[in-house]
């Protein structure tokens, strides 16, 4: 049966790769149910209160929790999009995460979202699905350091239990699951079937798209990364790439605009305020591209064009189910990169073909993954 109200735990208005991997969900759900009679609603999950219809622009956690508080959740008169969902999705982004005072258990949705309106008060016949969850981790984690933290494993125990389908986007996620008994498939990120649910197609090469986060990455999770480095690295990989090339620096977030404009006043730049459906488009003319944001090297891959990832955490080394390369942000230096730019720039390893297996492959997973669970 198709469920008429889909619910993503997912951001709104927040983060572009999130919007990337939600955007491609939805056609994955729509190639698997045939595409009719689907509508789809998010909450945004750091402001669980948004899954109260009429709350939508509520962003402070500390309003979300008192308005929560306050309303009770039985009444009719304010609609939740958890209760009246016959499938709730939650939408990749990391599930699984464990440092010093902190982890996965304590995240801002999973008590109010799943503990207090999906245990209790779920349509019967309704599902709860994880789909593309994934770590986030050191670069190098192997994930024994989950095995210190048992509320941690009892959190990941009870929604792996909760959810009729877990998929995840890494190797490490599938180690850590299997440590506890567990098994879920390890299927690509669902970002590379976005441009798939807006119908875009890919454009004429146009640019060398580069992407630059301070330190590599979001977090520095107490790793002794060279920031300043990585800053020197960067510039001299964008004055020598651009004596060859048309160079644009993209930028997923105002910080990151930022950055840019303050290392490299100068540079081409592309920037829209949290419009995915910009970015989408603006990855449709990339040559190739070299990266911090691992989504952003997804949807350049997405288009059958090669990206390289620079990260901090594990979720770089997410792209090798891609058949990208990533490397710690530590590692790298203007001779390796260079290196990279030269395999990039002929095509590395004739990647559009073999993207063409892997993504047919992914779609293929994802559909025997949901109908085990639907």
């Amino acid at each position: 049966m198709i469920p008429k109200k889909t619910t993503f735990i997912t951001t709104v208005e927040h983060n572009v790769g999130d919007d990337f991997v939600r955007e491609g969900l939805k056609y994955i759900l729509e190639e698997y149910y045939g595409k009719k009679g689907m509508s789809f609603t998010n909450i945004h999950k750091h402001s669980p209160i948004t899954s109260r219809y009429g709350f939508e622009r509520v962003r402070d956690i500390k309003d979300s929790e008192k308005w929560d508080d306050k309303l009770p959740l039985k009444s009719f008169l304010i609609p939740d999009r958890i209760k009246s969902a016959d499938l709730v999705v939650q939408s990749g982004a990391p599930i699984y995460w464990c440092h010093p005072n902190t982890g996965c258990h304590q995240n801002e949705w999973y008590h109010p979202l799943i503990k207090k309106r999906w245990i209790p008060l779920h349509k019967k016949g309704a599902k709860l699905i994880n789909l593309a969850g994934g770590s986030c981790q050191t670069y190098h984690s192997d994930g024994s350091e989950f095995f210190d933290y048992p509320e941690v494993l009892d959190y990941i125990r009870e929604f792996y239990n909760e959810c009729s389908v877990t998929t995840l986007r890494d190797a490490l996620s599938k180690n850590i699951l299997e440590k506890m008994g567990l098994t879920a498939p390890v299927i690509p990120c669902s970002s590379i079937f976005a441009r798939e649910y807006h119908k875009i197609r890919p454009q004429e090469g146009e640019y060398v798209v580069l992407n630059y986060m301070s330190g590599g990455g979001h977090f520095m999770f107490g790793q002794d990364i060279d920031i300043k480095k990585w800053e020197n690295t960067f510039k001299e990989l964008y004055q020598r790439i651009s004596e060859k090339e048309n160079v644009v620096c993209v930028c997923h977030n105002q910080k990151e605009l930022d950055e840019i404009t303050h290392i490299l006043p100068n540079a081409k730049v592309f920037f829209s305020d949290s419009n995915y459906l910009d970015y989408i488009k603006f990855y449709s003319k990339a040559k190739f591209g070299i990266m911090n944001r691992v989504h952003g090297g997804f949807l350049i891959g997405s288009y059958g064009r090669p990206a390289l990832i620079i990260g901090s955490d594990t979720r770089a080394r997410m792209s090798s189910e891609i058949g990208l390369n990533n490397y710690y942000v530590n590692d790298v230096n203007i001779d390796i990169l260079m290196e990279e730019y030269d395999k990039l720039s002929k095509g590395y390893n004739n990647f559009e073909e073999r993207f063409k297996a892997i993504k047919q492959k992914a779609k293929q997973d994802y559909m025997e993954a949901l109908r085990t669970a639907l």
